[in-house]
């Protein structure tokens, strides 16, 4: 018997509607893989780079 699946559209979605909550985005990463690269996209949209200061 083959199992549901959830369409790709609707993780989008849910996905989405989390773009501001990196807890939450963690956790969709988590659920299974192919929640991973739509996650892994709104976590890693923005990164900063941040020089050390010279001592």
């Amino acid at each position: 018997m083959p199992r549901p699946t959830f369409p790709p559209e609707l993780t989008d979605r849910v996905i989405d509607y989390l773009h501001d909550d990196n807890t939450a985005l963690g956790n969709c990463g988590l659920v299974c893989r192919a929640w991973l690269p739509s996650s892994r996209m709104h976590l890693f949209r923005h990164t900063k780079l941040l020089q050390l200061a010279d001592d």
